[in-house]
């Protein structure tokens, strides 16, 4: 009985020994090194090193309901900056941590225009909670204080075109921050393809965005101006507003009237604000701006599931599938990389290939450098970095690739080899 015993745990033991589970090869994660992360709080930026919690919320269970009245903390963005000539490798992430009835985090990123939500037990070690700032949902306009007409009329920015523009200082209004959403712009009837201005959470610590109206008197034409704080400030051609091809419109003996308006904006109500008269042609024109305050709901957990491989192409062109890179050089966020330091695997179905990376086996022996000692996966927000190194022998090349992140080696097999090589035909040519 003891000898059964005995061959029984041997058995077990070389089981375990031969037939155990193969390590993921590809195993894609967060990688720090292709992002960049700064955190804005209170119109400061501060530099982050770590990308994994940003790129981690709200991919849990999403919240379609923020409760209660809502204070916003910090916002932490994190980009990933175009690796490549094309680009197709640039993603964003923005995070905002905020407190209602409960804890949340609300997040948008490359895929679609909409916010997604989450609840959350507590805040990251990152987030300063120590103060926030309140947040409405929805934004309120009203005439802005002599303080601001007084900071308009002395500007810089009205100087820079060439000629001074003249603002009407009576048109100057305020829209306080609000959650999200956009304000769209009419002008007699004529849509703007853009909109004016986009809110998001961390413009909670502003005190308002302003617009009003200029004019240059010697090219008659007229001019919004816009002021974001002290951080930015836009004069746009009115003309180019609505038709970007439009030139040599002349507004003629100019005046604009502000409308009364000192409201919550109400999403989808169209509110006139502006009323012009002038001159064209000889005839006299009266034209009323309009604007419209336009908002979304939250994603839901099925609509951020399906936009991960079905992406709003409205919003932002996005590859969907791994983008895999042998290059030779590491890639700078300041120097993107093109051919012939990098390569890009061919064709659009990168399944084969990532297969033949995964299949490989464990190795203590490595190969000679090559021209092409890096090879990077990029996959959504995630990714993986391996060093290549090559062996030429007299019928086929033998190919082992090394984890950056855990300095293990795998050699691909001959069939994977092959894989590989298909993709990267230049290879071939050394």
């Amino acid at each position: 009985m003891k000898k059964l015993v005995g061959l029984f745990v041997l058995s077990t033991g070389l089981l375990v020994g031969c037939g155990g589970e193969k390590p993921d090869v590809v195993n894609l994660s967060y990688v720090d090194a292709h992002w960049t992360v700064s955190k804005y709080a209170k119109e400061e930026l501060i530099s982050l090193h770590s990308a994994d919690e940003t790129l981690e919320a709200c991919s849990g269970k999403l919240t379609t309901e923020l409760e209660g009245d809502l204070i916003v903390f910090d916002t932490i963005v994190a980009n990933r900056y175009p690796m490549t000539d094309t680009g197709e490798e640039y993603a964003f992430k923005a995070v905002s941590y905020m407190k209602g009835d409960e804890n949340y985090v609300l997040c948008r990123d490359t895929v679609s225009n909409r916010f997604s939500a989450e609840v959350i037990e507590s805040f990251p070690d990152d987030v300063d909670v120590s103060t926030g700032t309140p947040i409405g949902r929805y934004p309120i306009v009203g005439p802005a204080d002599k303080s601001a007409k007084t900071a308009l009329r002395d500007a810089d920015e009205l100087n820079e075109s060439g000629n001074r523009i003249e603002p009407f200082l009576e048109t100057l209004v305020a829209f306080s921050p609000a959650l999200y959403g956009e304000i769209e712009v009419e002008i007699g009837g004529m849509p703007s393809p853009y909109p004016l201005f986009s809110f998001d959470p961390s413009m909670a610590s502003m005190k308002d965005i302003k617009v009003a109206i200029g004019y240059d008197t010697i090219t008659e034409k007229p001019y919004l101006l816009l002021m974001f704080a002290d951080l930015y400030f836009s004069v746009t051609p009115l003309e180019s507003m609505i038709d970007q091809t439009a030139e040599g419109l002349t507004y003629e003996a100019l005046s604009v009237e502000r409308l009364p308006l000192e409201t919550e904006l109400i999403p989808d109500q169209t509110y006139p604000l502006y009323e012009f008269t002038y001159t064209r042609d000889g005839k006299v024109v009266n034209e009323t701006m309009t604007f419209t305050y336009r908002t979304s709901d939250l994603l839901s957990t099925a609509e951020r599931k399906q936009l991960e491989t079905h992406p709003d192409e409205d919003y932002m062109p996005l590859v969907v599938g791994p983008l895999v890179y042998l290059h030779q050089q590491p890639f700078n966020p300041e120097s993107p990389l093109s051919y012939p330091v990098l390569l890009k695997a061919a064709g659009n179905d990168m399944d084969d290939l990532v297969q033949a990376i995964d299949s490989a086996e464990p190795t203590k022996r490595q190969g000679d450098e090559g021209d092409y000692p890096l090879l990077t996966i990029v996959d959504g927000h995630k990714g993986q970095e391996f060093e290549v190194t090559y062996k030429q022998r007299s019928k086929k090349m033998d190919i082992y690739v090394t984890d950056r992140s855990t300095d293990e080696t795998y050699k691909l097999t001959s069939e994977g080899a092959e894989t590989f090589l298909s993709y990267f035909p230049d290879l071939k040519k050394k």
